[in-house]
C-alpha cells in the first residue's frame, strides 16, 4: 500500500489515516473472504489437535501474534496451546518472547480471577455476562457460590459449560432454580453429576426433559433417586432406555408410579452405552478452542492488523517493522524480551545508528550495548516511540531496498529457543 510515497512519508500518511486506511485494506473483496472462510473453519475444530492439523486455519492464527513463521513447531505450538500458562512449569512461561506468552494465554483453557467473591456477588448482569469463557473457568468454588440468581440467568450456555465441574456444585439452589431450558441442556456430563440431589431436583420438569442421554447416563444412583416425579414423568423414552440397571433399580415405588406403561417397559432397555456414544459423552467434556467468540474476533482483528503492515511493508521498506514497532513497543518489559524479537531489534538498532555488524556480536554483548543505549520507559511514550520509527526508516530503511530480509524478521523468534528454555525439554512434534 502507498507506493512511491517513500517509507518516511508513508508513515506519516499511516500515522493520520491509518484506521482508515486500515479498514479499507480489510474490506477488500480477497481479504474479507479469507477472513470468512477462517471463521467458518475455525468453529468446526473441537479440540487443539484438529486445529494442529489444519495449517491454512492454523496460519491464520499464527498471523494474529506474528508467529506465522514457526507454523511448522508443532511440538512447541500443542504445549503452548495446551498447557496452562499460569503454570510455573509451562513452555509459556520458560520462553522469554512475549509473542508466545500472549498466544498462551488467548488459548488458555482458564483464567484466574483476582476478584474477591463480593466483587463478583457486585457484578452488574451486563458485566457479568462479558465475562471470558477462560476467566469463568477459572472461578474457584467461594466465587461461584457468590453468583446471585439474576447474575446467573444472563450467563450464555458457552459460559455455563466452563465453570468448573466442582465448582458449579456451589451454586444454591435458587441458582439452579434460575437456569433455563438452554442451559440446563448444555449443562456437561461431569457437572450435572457434581450437583447436589437438592439442586438437581431444584431443576423444572420441562427443563430436565431436555437432558441428553449421555447426561442422565452420569447422574449417580442418589441423585436418581432423589429425582421429583414430575423429572421422571416428563423423560421420553429414549431417555430412560439408557437408563442403566443400578439407575432403574434406585427408582422407588412413586418414582415408577409417575412414569406411563410405554416408559416403564423402554426404562433401562439400552444396555451398556457403545463406544460410539462413550466417545460422544467424552466430546461433550471437551471445549473448542473457539468456542469464545471474543477471541475469534481477536484473532481476525490481529492477523488482519499483521497482513496490513506486511501489505505496508511490500511497497515501502522498512515500514513494516516500524508500524510493528510502534503498536508494540509499550509491552516491552526488558531488554532480554527486546532482543527476542527479530522485527524490534531491528528498529531499534536501525534508529541507534548501530552498525550491521552489531548483529554478530554475542548475545552478552548486545544486552550489555543496548541496555546502555536504550531507555525502557520511553518506550512507553508513544511520540518517542514514533521518533524512533522515523529515525530508523531515515537511517536503516535505505540498507534493506536491495533486497527483501523483512520476512525474515518476523520468520523466527530471535534467541535460539533451546538456548532461552533449556536443552531438558522436548520440543518434538
Amino acid at each position: 500500500m502507498l507506493p512511491g510515497l517513500g517509507a518516511l512519508t508513508a508513515l506519516a500518511v499511516a500515522q493520520r489515516e491509518g484506521a482508515n486506511l486500515q479498514a479499507r485494506f480489510g474490506a477488500r473483496t480477497d481479504n474479507a473472504a479469507a477472513m470468512e472462510r477462517f471463521r467458518g473453519a475455525a468453529t468446526q475444530h473441537e479440540d487443539v489437535e484438529s486445529l494442529l492439523k489444519d495449517r491454512r486455519t492454523l496460519q491464520v492464527v499464527l498471523e494474529a501474534f506474528q508467529l506465522e513463521g514457526e507454523i511448522d513447531k508443532r511440538g512447541i505450538l500443542r504445549k503452548i496451546l495446551t498447557e496452562d500458562p499460569a503454570a510455573e512449569g509451562s513452555l509459556a512461561n520458560r520462553l522469554t518472547d512475549r509473542r508466545w506468552r500472549e498466544l498462551a494465554k488467548a488459548f488458555a483453557a482458564r483464567e484466574a480471577s483476582t476478584q474477591t467473591a463480593t466483587e463478583i456477588a457486585a457484578l452488574s448482569t451486563t458485566a457479568i455476562g462479558e465475562v471470558s469463557l477462560a476467566r469463568m473457568a477459572g472461578l474457584t468454588t467461594e466465587q461461584v457460590k457468590a453468583l446471585t440468581a439474576a447474575q446467573v440467568q444472563v450467563l450464555d450456555t458457552a459460559q455455563i459449560r466452563a465453570i468448573g465441574s466442582s465448582e458449579i456444585a456451589a451454586l444454591d439452589v435458587g441458582d439452579v432454580r434460575a437456569l433455563d431450558s438452554a442451559q440446563v441442556a448444555a449443562l456437561r456430563p461431569s457437572q450435572l453429576a457434581a450437583l447436589g440431589t437438592a439442586q438437581l431436583a431444584a431443576i423444572e420438569a420441562s427443563e430436565f426433559a431436555g437432558l441428553g442421554v449421555a447426561q442422565l447416563r452420569a447422574l449417580a444412583t442418589s441423585q436418581i433417586a432423589a429425582l421429583g416425579t414430575s423429572q421422571l414423568a416428563a423423560l421420553g423414552t429414549e431417555q430412560l432406555a439408557a437408563f442403566s440397571g443400578s439407575q432403574a433399580r434406585a427408582l422407588d415405588t412413586a418414582q415408577r408410579a409417575a412414569l406411563g406403561t410405554a416408559q416403564l417397559r423402554a426404562l433401562g432397555t439400552s444396555g451398556p452405552p457403545t463406544a460410539a456414544e462413550e466417545a460422544a459423552a467424552a466430546a461433550l467434556e471437551v471445549r473448542s478452542p473457539f468456542t469464545d467468540a471474543a477471541l475469534l474476533d481477536r484473532v481476525v482483528a490481529d492477523a488482519m492488523t499483521n497482513r496490513y503492515e506486511k501489505s505496508m511493508g511490500d511497497a515501502n521498506a522498512g515500514l513494516r517493522e516500524a508500524l510493528y514497532f510502534m503498536r508494540n513497543a509499550d509491552k516491552i518489559t526488558s531488554i532480554a524480551e527486546l532482543m527476542t524479537d527479530k522485527a524490534m531489534t531491528a528498529v531499534l538498532r536501525g534508529a541507534l545508528g548501530l552498525p550491521e555488524s552489531f548483529g554478530v556480536l554475542e548475545f552478552d554483548q548486545q544486552k550489555a550495548i543496548l541496555t546502555e543505549r536504550v531507555d525502557l520507559e520511553s518506550l512507553k511514550d508513544p511520540k518517542e516511540v514514533a521518533k524512533l520509527a522515523q529515525r530508523y526508516l531515515a537511517l536503516a530503511a535505505p540498507s534493506q531496498s536491495v533486497s527483501n530480509p523483512v520476512l525474515a524478521l518476523f520468520g523466527g523468534s530471535g534467541t535460539s529457543l533451546n538456548s532461552l528454555i533449556g536443552s531438558g525439554i522436548s520440543l518434538s512434534a
